[in-house]
């Protein structure tokens, strides 16, 4: 079962913006706490949750006590100070420190000598000393308990006897929040301090039956007639801030156990709240002590969990929601993936060995001399790029993949991953051998536990993965460029390749680890072979806008490329540049991609969203001719072929061209202006801004930041190779 969740709303989380992040990432109900907000605030975020397709839940003040508002917001109360209390029937003055008000206003003439009044979290306490003056609408108190005392905070009253207090269930308050949520079809309300079943009575006469019943445990009185209100309520709700006002601290994680398996026994769901993510409300990362607190409330039968101050006035709300599902998500499956999406089939692939094999085991194996490609192909197999592949293919996956585009056990995959070696090659090796797989600086890379060896069907691999024959295409030149043979088995990885840039070539692992530390779950991809330019980075930006995403994940190719490419070291000052002050703060990462093109077109597309699926993208920015292979493809191919795998696990956030708007002074999607002038667009191709700068001139501004530019401009003045030559 999910474990549900309920966010609060407030100044922190009071945009649309906000509630469609907060709808993105399956939060099940929203409310606005009814004790610190106004009706108007009330019908402002029930409309804003119905917009945005959010269940909302009344939430009521219901029969608590709390003082009223004070002048100035905060005073301090010292010991022995005496105050008058009077009663707040939604009228009284602001107080001060000979003054305070409190509401429902019934309860100054149920207060005797002697009781004592916790107020504001128990920082101040008060005892009532003289009532002799009730006639005159005020009472006497004196200061036991020096401390601050807020606007419209929390009373509870210790009586020598335990009296009860006769409070009403609802407010004044409380039937307007009602006749307001009746009349927008509000579905459910978390009724406050409920002390009987005939408090639940009561809201269910007003509410007309219509609305299921949360009702809230958050006193003596609720603890007392706890099995009539269970009886009486569709669910039930612990405040566990409240109630440890009137029970002592130490009680409360057992009346949470106890409550929640009373409940259970009646099908009753309980909602937990409190306290469980507050160190959020200032800083990015929760206490050990929290996150134990919520994984062990999962654990012990919580329906729900609750998020309070965290996401109302909280610093990091969306950060906040992203780490309570993190937890649910990991305390209910005990060691899956957190907030990150799964990686694909699965499991992240691990095939590198953590100590380097015995050098005489090594040497006494058979050594197979590999490619550049299939070293890169190696690699990302044993890092987990490719999961969930642990080796160069065999047949009936590769049987599968040219066929359906699926592997074996139908897990989407588009293109093979082979290791083509030649027939003199094949017949030194047997199934069941491990081989040394040598790279090209002579050491072992890699050892392939080799399970199958058969031949290549050139024609048929080259018509089925190409659609085409055509000598023009470079996917067919490479293939018919193979070996005749083709070895299939799992890979073990004795060290990283030695390569260029390797600094920037993060794994998987530990891109994660860092989406994970931002507590990021909503991750779009971006895919290149370019230097940045102004589209790209209009994409970037609109794709994490349209999307709700927490961040960007910019992970530029930079290994084998084509003439005229450029070359991966200006990529990565480009990027580098962007990082230091021109993206937005804290919403990017940057990490380079060690692969090659197999000039597949849609099925390359498809390949590049799964790979960044398993670096821990959700969404991944597929834009015009994605892959594009010259004439070979139609320019949406690219975006069709996502809407054959709905099961792919991850979004591809589609973009046709774009362009730039002389008049508007901005990058402009072509799809959301169809009938934009022809005459006030500007646009221009990769090759024609490379020329430009072969020519020691820049291009023009609205196409590259200059600072990009500069890196360029300057590099071939100095006489580097800034492209890729033939």
């Amino acid at each position: 079962m999910k474990v549900k969740t309920i966010v609060t709303l407030g100044p922190a989380t009071r945009t649309e913006e906000s509630l469609r992040k907060i709808k993105d990432r399956g939060v099940d109900f929203v409310r606005v706490n009814m004790s610190h907000s106004g009706i108007e605030d009330l019908e402002y975020f029930v409309g804003l949750a119905k917009k945005n397709g959010l269940e909302f839940i009344i939430d009521t003040e219901g029969s608590q006590i709390r003082n009223g508002n004070l002048k100035g917001g905060t005073i301090y109360f010292d010991e022995n100070d005496e105050v008058r209390l009077g009663g707040d029937g939604g009228d009284a003055p602001p107080g001060d420190k000979e003054k305070i008000f409190l509401r429902p206003k019934e309860i100054i003439s149920q207060l005797e000598e002697g009781d004592i009044l916790y107020m504001d979290f128990d920082a101040l306490a008060l005892r009532v000393k003289d009532t002799s003056t009730i006639s005159k609408g005020y009472i006497t108190a004196d200061v036991i308990s020096p401390g601050f005392l807020g606007s419209n905070k929390a009373v509870a009253v210790s009586s020598a006897l335990g009296r009860f207090y006769n409070l009403p269930p609802l407010s004044p308050k409380d039937y307007k929040s009602i006749e307001l949520g009746l009349k927008e079809n509000v579905g459910y309300i978390a009724a406050s301090f409920m002390r009987s079943g005939e408090f639940v009575d009561e809201v269910r006469r007003t509410t007309k039956g219509r609305m299921k019943i949360i009702s809230k445990i958050e006193c003596q009185d609720g603890l007392d007639n706890l099995d009539d209100i269970i009886s009486k309520s569709d669910f039930l709700f612990i405040d566990r801030g409240d109630l440890s006002k009137e029970v002592p601290l130490e009680e409360i994680p057992f009346l949470q156990r106890d409550i929640i398996k009373k409940a259970k026994k009646s099908g009753k769901g309980v909602f937990v709240a409190t306290n469980l993510l507050e160190t959020m409300v200032e800083k990015k990362q929760p206490t050990r002590a929290e996150v134990h607190d919520v994984v062990n409330s999962v654990w012990g039968g919580a329906y729900g969990l609750v998020l309070a101050a965290e996401t109302a006035i909280g610093k990091y709300p969306i950060e906040c929601i992203n780490m309570l599902n993190a937890l649910i998500s990991r305390a209910c499956s005990e060691g899956g993936g957190g907030a990150l999406i799964a990686p694909h089939g699965g499991k992240l692939i691990s095939r590198a060995v953590g100590k380097t094999p015995d050098g005489v085991y090594v040497n006494s194996l058979k050594k197979l001399k590999i490619t550049e490609n299939a070293a890169m192909d190696a690699e990302q197999i044993a890092i987990g790029v490719f999961s969930p592949l642990e080796g160069f293919m065999g047949k009936k996956d590769l049987r599968g993949v040219l066929d359906n585009m699926r592997l074996e056990s139908g897990v989407p995959w588009p293109l093979p991953v082979v290791l083509d070696v030649s027939e003199e090659e094949a017949n030194k090796v047997r199934e069941g051998d491990d081989i040394a797989l040598i790279d090209s600086s002579g050491g072992a890379l890699a050892i392939l536990h080799l399970e199958e060896k058969f031949s290549l069907d050139k024609s048929e691999f080259i018509s089925k993965m190409y659609g085409t024959n055509s000598p023009d295409h470079p996917g067919v030149q490479m293939v018919m460029d193979m070996k005749p043979v083709l070895l299939g088995g799992k890979i073990t990885l004795l060290k990283r390749r030695p390569a260029e840039n390797s600094a920037y070539a993060l794994t998987p692992r530990q891109v994660r680890k860092i989406f994970a530390e931002r507590h990021w779950s909503r991750v779009v991809g971006f895919h290149t072979r370019n230097v940045i330019h102004r589209s790209h980075e209009y994409i970037q930006l609109a794709a994490m806008e349209r999307e709700h995403c927490d961040g960007l994940f910019v992970h530029p190719v930079v290994g084998k490329k084509k003439p005229g490419d450029y070359n991966a070291s200006y990529i990565i000052k480009s990027y580098e540049r962007m990082m230091n002050g021109i993206y937005p703060k804290h919403k990017v990462v940057f990490a380079t991609f060690n692969t090659y093109s197999r000039y597949a077109g849609p099925r390359e597309a498809l390949f590049t969203a799964i790979c960044r699926k398993n670096f821990g993208c959700s969404h991944f920015i597929v834009g015009r001719d994605h892959t594009g292979v010259g004439k070979f493809y139609h320019p949406n191919a690219s975006h069709d072929i996502f809407d054959k795998f709905p099961d792919i696990g991850i979004k591809a956030v589609k973009f046709d061209e774009v362009f730039y708007s002389k008049s508007l002074d901005k990058h402009i999607h072509a799809k959301e202006s169809p009938n934009h002038d022809q005459a006030d667009k500007l646009s221009i191709s990769g090759t024609e801004a490379r020329k430009t700068f072969e020519k020691g001139e820049l291009p023009p501004t609205w196409f590259m930041r200059p600072e990009i530019a500069g890196i360029i401009t300057t590099a071939i003045k100095n006489g580097e190779k800034v492209f890729v030559e033939k």
